[in-house]
């Protein structure tokens, strides 16, 4: 193994990397940018900054899933709040504190100007936790400080706080080559860098495939242009090659599912599994689903999906609460049954292992990769990845 793959493992699954947050790693990276600047350039197309203060590599996507999102955000308005912060951090120089009053205000002042479909309103308990979700992400990403936090403004209204701003907002949104003020659709977006390009034939193909593979959890074959589908077929082997010495994964191709299955060391993509029990309870339902295709009582289409009926799914999600009941945390187990399916469907279309089709779901392959199970003799609550109970999407 080389010991560079971890930097590389570092930047593909980390936002970016400060140098006041994390110094050594810093230094590991930007010492050895030789090594895998080229693999970055030449495979991904992907802008890599580097600077004195922090190294990103911005990871935009070949097409966009849902886990592409922020994961500790739960509402669209979080991300209409952290517009609204960003804005209001960018005039604020490196050490420059403000405090929590003069941005609530600023934030509902702007909303109101530019006259948005929700405006917050502080009275509401759920607009407060909003605020404090993106204000806990910018501290995470070292882009304002803490000073000074008095009460928790979930709880009072009233609190207040004094943060410091790094300096590092203006760098958090990527910059875009055409006016993003004409663009209308989520691809116009992930597309920008390509405009005007032939994204079938040459750099942009290869880019694609590779950010397919490296930014995706999985591509399945309706995600893929036939242009990439081509170039995975043609080019596995110097593919798999390529990836295999610089990421540690091994390329799976089949006929509808390109993936990389990663070494036991490295860490799982998109944080899935995770601690959350309702990522336990997926790994169960995608057990009892392979379980029923081995003992034919479900039939693999031709394309390697699964067909469900609304129904079916719900009774297979029915059972897995029934038959681990007393391993589920106290948040499951009183959970009414139709909240549970609910939750538990979104979470499988979240993470992409089904997708809505006329008249139910497919199920896709990735089942197959992620998988979980009881032990007979396991009296423990349901903890296959150290769930946490508190867990939310």
């Amino acid at each position: 193994m080389n010991i560079h793959t971890k930097e590389l493992e570092y930047l593909l699954n980390n936002y970016w990397c400060v140098k006041e947050q994390n110094p050594n790693i810093y230094f590991q990276i930007k010492n050895n940018l030789d090594y895998y600047k080229d693999f970055i350039q030449t495979k991904l197309g992907s802008r890599l900054i580097v600077n004195d203060r922090f190294i990103k590599l911005e990871k935009i996507p070949a097409v966009p899933k849902d886990y592409m999102g922020i994961s500790s955000f739960t509402d669209t308005l979080e991300y209409t709040l952290l517009l609204l912060v960003l804005v209001f951090l960018e005039d604020k120089t490196k050490l420059e504190q403000f405090i929590l009053s003069n941005l609530i205000d600023y934030i509902s002042n702007m909303a109101t100007t530019l006259e948005l479909n929700t405006v917050p309103n502080w009275n509401i308990l759920h607009h407060r936790k909003c605020l404090v979700n993106v204000i806990n992400h910018l501290k995470e990403l070292y882009i304002i400080k803490v000073v000074e936090e008095k009460n928790v403004f979930t709880e009072d209204m009233q609190a207040e706080a004094l943060y410091e701003s790094t300096g590092l907002s203006n760098y958090y949104v990527r910059e875009f080559k055409n006016n993003i003020l004409e663009y209308t659709t989520l691809n116009d977006y992930i597309n920008d860098e390509f405009y005007n390009q032939n994204e079938n034939i040459g750099d942009v193909r290869r880019y694609k495939v590779y950010r397919h593979l490296l930014y995706s959890l999985v591509a399945y074959q309706e995600d893929l242009s036939e242009f990439e589908i081509d170039y995975l077929r043609k080019f596995r082997s110097s593919i798999n090659n390529e990836l295999n010495k610089y990421t540690l994964s091994e390329l799976e191709l089949t006929k509808n599912m390109a993936v990389l299955l990663f070494a036991d060391e490295t860490k799982e993509k998109f944080d899935f599994p995770n601690n959350k029990v309702i990522s336990d309870i997926t790994l169960l339902v995608n057990n009892k689903v392979l379980n029923k295709v081995s003992n034919n009582e479900l039939v693999l289409n031709d394309d390697e999906t699964i067909s469900l009926s609304k129904e079916y799914l719900n009774r297979i999600i029915k059972d897995i609460k029934q038959e681990n009941y007393n391993y589920l945390s106290k948040k499951y187990k009183e959970m009414t049954i139709d909240s549970f399916v609910k939750e538990v469907i979104s979470y499988l279309k979240y993470y992409d292992f089904i997708r809505e089709s006329s008249g139910g779901y497919k199920v896709y392959p990735m089942i197959s990769k992620l998988i979980g199970y009881i032990p007979k003799d396991d009296h423990e609550q349901l903890n296959l990845f150290g769930g946490d109970s508190n867990g939310e999407i």
